[in-house]
Parts: C-alpha cells; sequence; structure tokens
C-alpha cells in the first residue's frame, strides 16, 4: 500500500493557482509560473491512474508480499514513465517506500525505490518544509485522499464483481471521483466538487499512454471482434438446436433441419429460402424464444458493427448480417422491436408517454412503445399479457402492488431488457441490460452488490441514508464508469443514463431514453438522443415565483417579503414529489396557495420520495429540538447549520418516512429511525396527499382500498403520522384536488399548531366518558379500564403541568365526578331543563370543588352548524360524481329523526332542544359521550347503512366546538362511537359524519393496547392520536352463586348415582335458576 500512503501524505490537497503556476509531479522538467494548469493535473492523474491499478491489483490477488513483488514488477515500467516527482523541495518518499512492504524486496523493488527517492515535491513560491504546508498555500483544492479511497474501493469492487483482469489498467481507463463521505455540515459543496471533477475529466480526457501504438489497439479490437462473432454464432447454435420445420414446394413437402445453424447459414438461407425462414421464426414464436434472440442477437450485431467501424479501414472482411426479406405483415411485426411500459404511481405521467410513442412511431417506424398503466392490469388483462409475450423492453415505473407485481414477475421473465425503476424490490430485482443484472440470485435484497460497494462511499455512512446516496451514485454513475473499460460496466453505465433521463422527467428526456435505449440495444438509427435536461434533485418552489430555490432559507426571506401572512404565522414544511413538480401537476400551486389562504406559511420542499427523512432530519428544526440542543442534549448531529424553524410537518407522498418508496438498501423498514428524527422534532408530523392509485369515483363509493391505504395509512402510521386526510386523486390519469379537504387539512394543522402556542393554563380541554349499553350502570365504564382511578391520575397530570382545573380539590374523586354525571342524565331533570339538570348534581360537583353544568340548543343554532358555506361549490368540491348542496347534512338527519324543531327524543328538553351537560374543573368539561342505541337494542341505530346521528349526538360535539371552544378533546378508554358513524370506509369525505362532528378539534384517544383492529379505526376515522395503555392481569374467575352449588350437586351425584337419585329434582332447579336451559337448549 506504498502508494496509498505516497498519494494521501503527499497531495491532500491539489492545487492550481494562476499567480504562482501549479502545484504538481513531473520529473525532468521544472514547470515555472504560468505553465498551464491543464498539464499539471493530468501529471497528478497519471500517477493516482497507476496507484489505482496497482491497488486494485494488489487487492484482487489478496494482497501478500508475493504477489505485490509479483506486480511491482510489471507495473514499474509505468510508473518511470509516467513522470512522477520532480528535482526541486525538500521532501523524499524512500522513507515510506521503506516502512509499507514486508518481507525481502525483489531487485525490481529496490530500483524501483531508488527512482522515487530521487523525487521530491516541487513548489513555486515560499520555501515550504512540510509537504502540507507547501500544498496548502492555494483556496483552489480538490480532496484526494477520500478520491484514492473511493478509486481504490472501486477499483476493488469493478474486479469483484465485474471480474475486470488483474492487470495494471491503462490510464484512458481510470477516472477518479472526489466524492467525501463526510457530509453532515452540507451535502452540496461536495457533490458539486465531485460534479466538477468528472466536468474536468470529461473537458480533459486522459491521453492514452505513449508505449501502445495503433497496433496493439487494432489487435485488441481484431480480438473483440472475434470474440462477439463466437458469441453471436453460439446464440444461433443454441437457439436452432433441434429446430425443423417441413414446407410445401410445387405440391412437395419439404423438411428442414436446422443443424449447426450459424448466423451466415441463416442469412444465406433467408436469401434463397424465404419461406424457410418465415415457418422457422413461426416455429420460434410457438416456442417463446423468437423476441429473446431476436433482442440478444440484434444487441451482438449493433456492438459488432460499432467495432467494425473503429477497425475501418484495415477492417478484415466482416459484414453485418443483411436485413431479412419480409414475406408477410406479420413477419414483420414480429422482427420490429416491441417496447412495454407499465406505470404505477405516476400514472399522471401515461398522457406524456403517449405523446412520446406517438413522436417515435413517426420519427423511427421499426420501433413500437406501448404504454399502460398499473390499472390496465385489471381492466385490459388479456391485451397486456399479449403485448408483453412480444416485448424486447420491459419498462417499469413505481409498481408496488402485491399481486401486480407478481403477475408482472410471472411474465417479462424472458424479456431480453428489462428496466424497472422506483419499485417494489421483488420488481426492481429483475433488472436486466445486457450483461448487467440487478439481482440475478434473488437471494439478496436491495440494489446489486457493485451497486452497494461504490455507493457506500456516497452521503453520510448511516444505514437509513444509503439509498439518498444510491441517488447520488445513479447522478454521477454514467460519468464516472463511462472512464472504466469492460462490457459488463458498459450495461450498468446504460442502465444509469436510462434512469437519469427518467428521473429528470420531461417530454425531451422520455424521447431521448427511448432513443437512447433503441441505439445501444435495439437497432441502428440516426437520431441521436439529445443529452440530460437536469433540473434540481432537491428544491423549494412556489408558483409566483420563476425557478426554483435551493435554501429554504432564502426562501423564507423571500416568501416574508412577498406574503400577506403575519411573522408569526405557523410554519408548515410541505414535502412535495419531485415529479410532480418538474411535471407542472397543477394541483401543487393550488395547495400552497389554499396553505397561504388558510393563514399557514408553507415550505415547499421538492424531494424524490427517498430523502424525506434526511430534509427532516438536516434541513429543519424546532422549538422543542433547539431547546434540547441548549441544554446539551443533541439527538441529531448532523442538523445544518441553516435549518429552518418549522411548527409541523405535511408528507404529501405517503410510505415510510425513511426510504420512501423504496424502503432501505436492506430492503427493511426503519421505523426506529423515523421515530428518532420526529420525536427529536417534537411536532406535529400529518401525511395526506392525493390518491394516485385509485380514482376519486371509487373513492366516493366505497372509500379509500387496497394499495392506497397502504400507502397514505399503514406505513406511515408505523413511523407516528397524524390525522391522514384525502386531498384528492385521480380523474382518469389526470390529479385534481378537493379544495374542500385542503380546507380541512389546514384548519387541522392550525388547531394543533395553536395548541401547542398556547399557554398550558389558557387551554380549554373536553373530557368524554361513556355510557354504553343505556340503561344498565354503565356510565364512566369502559373495556379493561378502571375509568374513575384513571381519571383521577389524568386530572392530577394536567394539574401538574399547569392546566387550570379551578378550585378542584387536592384529592380528586373519580368516582364522585361519574355519580355526578348519573345524576345529570336522569330523564326527569333532562325533560326539564339545563337549569333542572345542573342543579341535580350540585351538591355532588361542589364536594370536589368542581360545578355540574348544562346548556341547550336551539334547533336553528344545530341547522346552522350543519349547513355548508353558502358559496361552496365545484371549486370546493372538486371532480366527485355529485355537487353537495349546503343542507345535505340537515336533510339527511331530518330524512330518519323527522323535523328537528318537532323533534322529541333521545335527551332533548320537552321544548325539543337537545341538551348537554358535565362536569366543569375550570378549563377541563368532563361529559358522557351521547348514545347511539336505545334500550333492549343498544346496537341497531349504529349498523343501520342510512342511520345518521340523532340531533343531541350531534349537538354536543357541534357545541364543544363552537360554543365552548375545546382546544382538544380526550375520548376516556375503550371505546366510543364517533369513529363508527356513517360515511367514507376509510379517506374521511366532507359528507363523513365522524369528519363532520369531530371537525378540525385535536383528538386525544386512550385505548387498551390489545385491541388495535378497532383502534386502529379510531386513528384513521376518527382523528385519533392513540394514546395505548396496559390491560389489567387476569386469573381464573371460578364460578358464582348457582353456578357453584350446581357444581358441589353433580359432583356429588356423579360419586353415587343410585344413592343420590334424590338429588336430580333440586339439581334441574337449579339449572333452571341460572337460566342454563335458555343458554344451552
Amino acid at each position: 500500500f506504498f502508494f496509498v500512503s505516497f498519494m494521501s501524505q503527499s497531495f491532500p490537497l491539489l492545487n492550481v493557482t494562476p499567480e504562482t503556476g501549479c502545484y504538481g509531479l513531473e520529473s525532468n522538467v521544472e514547470f515555472t509560473t504560468g505553465t498551464p494548469a491543464a498539464h499539471c493535473r493530468k501529471q497528478f492523474l497519471a500517477a493516482t491512474a497507476v496507484t489505482c491499478a496497482i491497488l486494485t491489483s494488489v487487492v484482487a490477488l489478496g494482497g501478500s508480499p508475493t504477489s505485490t513483488s509479483q506486480l511491482w514488477a510489471t507495473t514499474s515500467s509505468r510508473v518511470a514513465n509516467t513522470n512522477v516527482g520532480s528535482t526541486h523541495g525538500l521532501w523524499h518518499a524512500q522513507s515510506i517506500a521503506a516502512a509499507s512492504f514486508h518481507g525481502a524486496a525483489s531487485d525490481e523493488e529496490v530500483e524501483m525505490r531508488k527512482k522515487i527517492g530521487n523525487h521530491r515535491i516541487w513548489s513555486t513560491g515560499a520555501d515550504h518544509t512540510n509537504p502540507r504546508e507547501a500544498l496548502g498555500a492555494s483556496s483552489s483544492r480538490l480532496p484526494s485522499s477520500l478520491s484514492m479511497a473511493l478509486l481504490s474501493v472501486l477499483g476493488v469492487v469493478l474486479y469483484k464483481y465485474f471480474r475486470l483482469a488483474p492487470k495494471p489498467m491503462p490510464l484512458s481507463s481510470v477516472a477518479i471521483a472526489t466524492v467525501s463521505g463526510e457530509r453532515a455540515q452540507d451535502d452540496s459543496g461536495t457533490a458539486s466538487n465531485a460534479e466538477d471533477f468528472i466536468k474536468m475529466l470529461e473537458e480533459e480526457a486522459i491521453a492514452e499512454s505513449e508505449e501502445e501504438d495503433e497496433a496493439s489497439v487494432q489487435a485488441e479490437l481484431s480480438r473483440d471482434l472475434q470474440r462477439m462473432q463466437a458469441e453471436l454464432d453460439e446464440l444461433y447454435v443454441e437457439t436452432f438446436k433441434g429446430v425443423s420445420v417441413t414446407v410445401e414446394r410445387d405440391g412437395v413437402e419439404v423438411t428442414y433441419d436446422c443443424e449447426d445453424m450459424r448466423e451466415a447459414k441463416f442469412s444465406a438461407l433467408g436469401r434463397t429460402d424465404a419461406d424457410i425462414v418465415a415457418a422457422l421464426i413461426a416455429k420460434l414464436q410457438d416456442k417463446g424464444v423468437w423476441t429473446s434472440f431476436q433482442t440478444r442477437s440484434q444487441m451482438l450485431t449493433l456492438q459488432r458493427g460499432r467495432v467494425m467501424k473503429q477497425l475501418q479501414p484495415t477492417a478484415p472482411a466482416w459484414k453485418s448480417t443483411p436485413a431479412l426479406d419480409q414475406t408477410s405483415k406479420d413477419a414483420f411485426a414480429a422482427a420490429k422491436a416491441r417496447i412495454v411500459l407499465i406505470c404505477g404511481f405516476e400514472s399522471f405521467n401515461a398522457k406524456l408517454y403517449r405523446d412520446v410513442a406517438k413522436k417515435l412511431k413517426a420519427t423511427v417506424p421499426g420501433l413500437e412503445l406501448l404504454v399502460y398503466s398499473d390499472r390496465d392490469i385489471d381492466s385490459r388483462r388479456d391485451e397486456v399479457e399479449s403485448a408483453l409475450k412480444e416485448a424486447n423492453v420491459f419498462f417499469g415505473s413505481l409498481l408496488f402492488d402485491f399481486d401486480q407485481v407478481e403477475w408482472i414477475k410471472e411474465r417479462i421473465s424472458d424479456i431480453p431488457i428489462r428496466l424497472v425503476f422506483e419499485s417494489s424490490l421483488e420488481l426492481m430485482s429483475s433488472t436486466q441490460v445486457g450483461d448487467f443484472q440487478m439481482n440475478a440470485s434473488g437471494e439478496r435484497k436491495g440494489p446489486p452488490p457493485v451497486v452497494k460497494k461504490v455507493l457506500g462511499l456516497f452521503g453520510s455512512q448511516k444505514e437509513e441514508d444509503r439509498i439518498v446516496g444510491y441517488l447520488s451514485f445513479l447522478k454521477i454513475g454514467p460519468k464516472l464508469l463511462k472512464f472504466i473499460p469492460g462490457k459488463k460496466v458498459r450495461d450498468l453505465r446504460n442502465w444509469l443514463t436510462v434512469y437519469g433521463y427518467w428521473n429528470q422527467g420531461g417530454s425531451q428526456n422520455v424521447s431521448s431514453m427511448f432513443l437512447y435505449l433503441a441505439n445501444e440495444y435495439l437497432m441502428d438509427i440516426d437520431i441521436q438522443p439529445k443529452a440530460v435536461k437536469e433540473t434540481p434533485p432537491l428544491g423549494l418552489v412556489h408558483p409566483d415565483k420563476d425557478g426554483y430555490f435551493t435554501s429554504a432559507e432564502d426562501y423564507l426571506n423571500w416568501h416574508k417579503q412577498h406574503s400577506h401572512l403575519p411573522p408569526d404565522a405557523p410554519v408548515a414544511a410541505l414535502m412535495l414529489y419531485r415529479k410532480h413538480v418538474i411535471t407542472d401537476q397543477q394541483y401543487i400551486p393550488q395547495l400552497i396557495k389554499e396553505f397561504e389562504e388558510q393563514g399557514i406559511r408553507p415550505l415547499p420542499i421538492f424531494i424524490n420520495g427517498v430523502e424525506a427523512h434526511t430534509v427532516v432530519r438536516d434541513m429543519l428544526t424546532t422549538e422543542h429540538e433547539q431547546a434540547a440542543r441548549r441544554r446539551g442534549d443533541v439527538a441529531i448531529d448532523s442538523l445544518k447549520r441553516d435549518a429552518v424553524y418549522v411548527d409541523c410537518i405535511v408528507n404529501t407522498i405517503g410510505f415510510p418516512l425513511v426510504g420512501g418508496p423504496a424502503g432501505t438498501m436492506e430492503g427493511g423498514r426503519q421505523a426506529e429511525v423515523a421515530k428518532a428524527i420526529l420525536g427529536a422534532k417534537n411536532v406535529p408530523y400529518f401525511v395526506a396527499a392525493p390518491m394516485l392509485i385509485q380514482d376519486l369515483n371509487s373513492w366516493e363509493q366505497n372509500g379509500m382500498q387496497g394499495l392506497q391505504s397502504v400507502v397514505l395509512y399503514a406505513l406511515p402510521e408505523l413511523d407516528g403520522a397524524i390525522d391522514t386526510v384525502t386531498l384528492g386523486g385521480l380523474v382518469r390519469d389526470d390529479i385534481f384536488l378537493i379544495r374542500e379537504r385542503v380546507i380541512k387539512l389546514c384548519s387541522r394543522i392550525n388547531r394543533w399548531v395553536s395548541l401547542r402556542r398556547k399557554a398550558a393554563k389558557e387551554r380549554k380541554v373536553a373530557v368524554l366518558l361513556y355510557g354504553f349499553p343505556p340503561g344498565v350502570g354503565a356510565v364512566g365504564t369502559a373495556a379493561l379500564l378502571n375509568v374513575p382511578r384513571s381519571l383521577e391520575l389524568v386530572l392530577k397530570e394536567l394539574q401538574d403541568a399547569g392546566y387550570d382545573l379551578g378550585e378542584a380539590a387536592a384529592d380528586l374523586d373519580g368516582e364522585a365526578i361519574v355519580t355526578a354525571l348519573k345524576r345529570q342524565l336522569e330523564d326527569l331533570p333532562t325533560s326539564r331543563g339545563p337549569d333542572a339538570v345542573a342543579e341535580a348534581a350540585q351538591s355532588i360537583a361542589a364536594d370536589i370543588g368542581a360545578e355540574s353544568v348544562a346548556t341547550a340548543v336551539e334547533p336553528h343554532e344545530l341547522r346552522e352548524w350543519l349547513t355548508y358555506p353558502e358559496d361552496w361549490g365545484p371549486t370546493e368540491w372538486g371532480p366527485i360524481p355529485f355537487l353537495p348542496s349546503k343542507d345535505l347534512l340537515v336533510r339527511k338527519m331530518t330524512s330518519q329523526w323527522g323535523d328537528l324543531e318537532s323533534y322529541r327524543g333521545l335527551r332533548t328538553t320537552a321544548k325539543g332542544q337537545p341538551m348537554i351537560s358535565g362536569v366543569q374543573l375550570g378549563n377541563v368539561w368532563i361529559g358522557v359521550q351521547p348514545l347511539l342505541g336505545l334500550e333492549g337494542d343498544p346496537m341497531r341505530l349504529l349498523f343501520e347503512r342510512d342511520f345518521t346521528p340523532h340531533p343531541q349526538y350531534a349537538a354536543t360535539y357541534q357545541w364543544l366546538k363552537h360554543d365552548y371552544q375545546a382546544d382538544a378533546l380526550v375520548h376516556f378508554g375503550m371505546h366510543g362511537t364517533v369513529e363508527w358513524l356513517p360515511g367514507s370506509p376509510l379517506g374521511n369525505s366532507g359528507y363523513s359524519w365522524s369528519d363532520v362532528l369531530l371537525s378540525d378539534m385535536p383528538n386525544v384517544y386512550i385505548y387498551a393496547a390489545n385491541n388495535p383492529s378497532e383502534s386502529i379505526v379510531a386513528k384513521r376515522r376518527g382523528y385519533g392520536t392513540i394514546v395505548s395503555h396496559n390491560v389489567p392481569p387476569y386469573s381464573r374467575a371460578g364460578l358464582y352463586k348457582q353456578l357453584a352449588t350446581l357444581k358441589e350437586l353433580l359432583a356429588e351425584y356423579r360419586d353415587a348415582p343410585e344413592a343420590n337419585a334424590a338429588l336430580k329434582p333440586t339439581i334441574v332447579d337449579t339449572v333452571r335458576s341460572a337460566g342454563l336451559e335458555k343458554d344451552l337448549p
């Protein structure tokens, strides 16, 4: 490892200054002031290139002293001729050389040490005695230590996984990428250094070594040509082995057996016996191998043609196979190249893809692009399956549905070229481009080992950040790998290039992507694809500003100057999907503008989807996090200095916070990492997005279903997301926003932020206990929870936290509170009005320092509360199948319960006023959730399809919002009924009763930990932030009363049935008294 030590110690910085010339390496020529910097850099690159070649070979052979000595001799002549070293300076490398090798040195090593020992670092200007000082005099620098590390590992990886020969590489084959792994404070600087360095390599490509003459190059190309021809002939032999066809000629059947079929033989057969060739093609099509054979042979023919062009004019008389005469329209259809594209979450791009398909058809007639969305797999399955059978290339993007993925995998296994981007890992593992396969074994999760090894050098070394490094590698990879020889590397580079086109999006990039793919693997075309038109991978956007912001701080400064919002307006980080931004999806500016209309300052950050956690972790901060850091509690060590303050985070993409659609590089989730990041910020994390899989019509009829619910509910909930709101969805392939749903989201954000900003003593809390089933003394009970005692503990915690509990006694009595609530619910006081209800429990409440309160709601007030705004129309409701009338909810209620003014029913006064009562402790109101059922049939109303809550039920929640103005609700125990009210099964609409009644009030729901299936309903339909409690221990209950007596009688009778026959009547009477004859007829 001598050269690693030499380069790391000698060249930590490569400096170039126009004033003093350049620092560099040379042997016989002294650089003076004004020497071109390019020459200096070339000398440095030459030396570094040899270093990489040596290290690659050393590690590939095990790095033993013996193998090192062997390789040393093979590379010494190259080093001697690379102009390494200088005749000026004060530092020698010989001591490092002596310390770096172990064991006896060969003669070649000794000679080489002498050569290098006579060379020193050269510098201009000051007489430095230390190489670091000599090389630190300029501000223009490239970090070479990390460059060497990256290049060294890259060399090892390329050998181990691409099986490059373990020999010194030509200098023209080596590239150095200065990508640092230390990116905690600022990613942008190192990324640009890497790109600048790659750009320098492109502009000043390393010249071929002088000793490699034209003859050796031609010889190498000739060998490649022979290898390709042999590979092509082998393909023909293998494909046509054992195939025979029979054709009719002049009334006679002629049989043709394919023996030792090679390319030249097949070409000649096509010219002399076209009918036999047509029959052979049909036979191979029936066997299902023609398409893969055709694609593979075209690829090899194209590669051979390119080598032949390089050999001209000295190329041997190799000729590409002439086009076969097309004997029929069907034969032509089978011979042309077909690409089948299936898009999943990006079905909004389907129109763009179809437009590109039309352009390709006009400009490249032999190339067919068929475009489908994932929904077509269900609605047009036979058509999609037929298209895949004859496909040369499969292209899939953002496909995640398990059933669809399994169906696709089974049908693309024989397609020669398969490109799958940002989809399920199971489907991405099917990727194959030429000799490059993403995961041929199917045993490992994540990307191929070669990519894993290299991308580990991009970004931080945290596991959850690997996929972000993966994106960096995908961007820089094609530029880096073009300097590395080898066919497999070429196929990997092509894969990366295609991804670059796709990731950047837009009509020009997509068109160029398919042209590039066709030109590399399918056919020779005259049209050259344009270079990738790039947009930032991450940035901020606003409809009133052209272009993109690259700094969140700059964006907020601009927004504060150009918006009408007050300086203290809540700031919501709005995570947007980058592809939606760069394809100008109209819902993006609508969403941003609506946030502003609702008094929220949006911070719209667009991302690819996989790096959401790094944005939240490093770019955003909160008051809570900063207060913790001031105390010395640093939970996140990568927080940037220019991180901006936010009050909440809104993810409009869905999926897990860590890794987004792709998960992590290990194929597993990182819920604990997400928990740590969000816990450090300690602000509400919302997931609210338009549906990208499901259309609005199906959502309105059946609610959110299938994979769409997994993306927006199941996965984000594991990270701690709350209050999911369906912001819109698909109408055909277009994304539409429902303004009413955006207003709902904004109102909930405002209420959560207001709750955080209010002082504890000013917060008004409403606690709802239960009384179910009715009429059996169940008030103040909940499953698996001692409600009175738990209520005491919660109230004490609130009091200690600074909440205003009025004159509450020091020893709050939960049982007394429950008793007071029971008194209020009695029928006689209710019929007499609110004063009678309050009086019925006043003495009990006074004993604990509380107040018994009651109020009656006028029917016209309830009508107003349940009426939508007068000016709401299509703009607010969006393209749903019908337009709700402003009195939709009132009409539904009156159809079920009658006119509001004349209704006399559940918990109404004699005047028909819904009654609301409770116990007041300062700013804490405690009441009982209204009943839904009736005595004798408590569940009937809950499960009636056309059921609506009765007037008193609706009035209670509306009163808490409008009159009491609760800052938060607490549903106390398992479980209430508001989350079970009629409406959308999942993904509340604006006319779902649970959505209407809970409105925008934050809802904290205390729930037993052993019932996730029902608590998830409370979370999703009831906007509940779930606080789980443990369940009490169980023990054997035993028998009681008549059952215990019956057990003793039966035991006595069984001991001596004849002697104890007199016990029979007593046993029968006991069975009847226990009611067992009814339970067990």
